[in-house]
């Protein structure tokens, strides 16, 4: 058994000297300490699941956050609702002076707020304040605790509860091996349903319906024996590192997380970054095969096709937020280690007053994930998909007064727990059908696409079998 080398002295003593004094008066305070970095999806694994563990890491490593519990949350059952959500949390911060400098909320919403498409552990989103949370960032880490503060009743429970918090952390880190056995692939839509929907897309499309429209499944399979989605994330985020990584869990236990290529939006001050990312291809097995690949992605008429959709309903999507919008000239590749995709930077200077709720409103769900046109596209997957998309494909990130910054949720998995010995991991993955699109071809995207995760989970299986 490892320990790490972190306690919690200066942060216990200066919540005990506020037990004694007023409340602030203000929504909410935040108190950290400096302490030695480490690894916080393994301290993750080590804590106490009904806690309600989260964490986010920015697409360039920039910060990463892991968080215990939640000071102050606000469910968000619709999208008429995001605007007073992000409003109210956006208020908190700015209303908490200097107590809240470095403060960020967290928050996901679904893919749809339609009840069929909607997981009820989950809801169709949250907005929330950590309790506890660990940050990592390039000057270092540090460990933080958040505490309402508006009356003395709040303030008093609220310190007394961190405290209890505090010292039921575990720093230690043990060493226990993963033993687990992987049951077999379970799809909805099946293949036949899935050639089935692609063909009503087909014919929607040559009605003049829509233009293109996002179609998933889901493939799901049982772990039996010691298994963490930590440490499965951990590999993920090794094999794709330029990928925002994520984690959020439910009050019941069920944990979704992934490991995303794909940004929604970034928010500082005024100055917004998006980007079109659609069209696919896998890696070569050499550098001459990869290039290849590569070339004729750049110059595949059906996926410039479907980038391009993506790429004009974003731009006519924030032209009426922004002062200033521009993409980049031509597309680029972006490479995986399984795939490759097509993409084009994004960049606007907003007009004064823009919100993070206008520009999610805007946004989500984009082409690259729904189609166009979207409410079309929309209603064709909640009636046709057969499953319910929940988070997967819904945005998840962090939102402050001066940096927001949001995560397509794709490339992600759902685990629930069915026995203390028995776990369902259900992972998702989808692609862009436009006129042209073959269903067969289709489908073996989708396997590409999650040809990383499940080569990490064999591979870590067949490890176990060794020993």
């Amino acid at each position: 058994m490892q320990e790490v080398n972190i306690h919690t002295p200066v942060l216990t003593k200066r919540l005990q000297q506020l037990l004694h004094k007023p409340a602030p008066g203000v929504p909410f305070v935040r108190i950290e300490q400096p302490v030695p970095v480490c690894n916080l999806l393994t301290w993750l694994e080590h804590q106490n699941a009904h806690l309600q563990r989260s964490y986010w890491r920015d697409r360039d490593a920039d910060i990463e956050i892991a968080t215990l519990g939640q000071c102050w949350k606000m469910p968000i059952p619709s999208r008429q609702e995001l605007s007073k959500a992000t409003n109210t949390v956006q208020r908190l911060i700015n209303d908490s002076g200097h107590w809240a400098e470095k403060a960020r909320s967290l928050l996901w919403l679904s893919f749809s707020d339609v009840d069929r498409m909607v997981w009820p552990t989950f809801g169709y989103g949250c907005v929330y304040l950590p309790g506890i949370e660990m940050q990592l960032t390039r000057k270092g880490a540090t460990l933080a605790c958040y505490i309402q503060a508006g009356t003395d009743e709040l303030w008093q429970s609220g310190i007394r509860s961190t405290l209890k918090q505090l010292d039921a952390i575990n720093w230690q880190v043990t060493g226990a091996r993963e033993a687990y056995q992987l049951g077999p692939v379970q799809y909805q839509p099946d293949q036949a349903g899935w050639n089935g929907n692609i063909a009503k897309a087909t014919r929607a499309f040559a009605a003049g319906e829509m233009q293109k429209v996002v179609l998933s499944r889901s493939a799901s399979l049982t772990i039996e024996g010691v298994f963490s989605p930590w440490r499965l994330l951990q590999r993920w985020r090794t094999a794709n590192p330029r990928s925002y990584v994520f984690a959020v869990e439910a009050k019941c236990g069920d944990l979704f997380f992934g490991c995303t290529p794909e940004r929604l939006m970034a928010r500082r001050g005024r100055v917004l970054h998006t980007e079109a990312l659609a069209g696919t291809t896998p890696r070569g097995g050499t550098r001459e095969e990869d290039k290849v690949l590569e070339q004729t992605l750049l110059s595949d008429r059906k996926n410039i096709h479907e980038n391009r959709l993506v790429l004009n309903d974003i731009r006519e999507r924030l032209g009426v937020l922004c002062q200033s919008l521009e993409a980049d000239r031509s597309h680029s590749v972006v490479k995986l280690k399984s795939i490759q995709h097509l993409r084009y930077l994004i960049r606007g200077v907003l007009h004064a007053g823009v919100t993070d709720a206008q520009l999610l409103t805007a946004l989500h769900p984009t082409p690259a994930v729904g189609g166009t046109s979207r409410e079309v596209a929309m209603s064709f997957i909640e009636q046709r998909e057969g499953y319910a998309r929940g988070l997967y494909a819904g945005v998840f990130g962090i939102v402050s007064p001066e940096h927001t910054e949001m995560a397509v949720t794709i490339r992600s998995g759902l685990l629930r727990r069915l026995s203390d010995n028995l776990q369902q991991l259900s992972l998702f993955s989808g692609g862009g059908i436009v006129q042209g699109s073959v269903a067969a071809e289709e489908w073996q995207e989708l396997n590409n696409k999650l040809a990383t995760v499940y080569s990490l989970l064999k591979d870590a299986e067949q490890e176990t079998v060794a020993l």
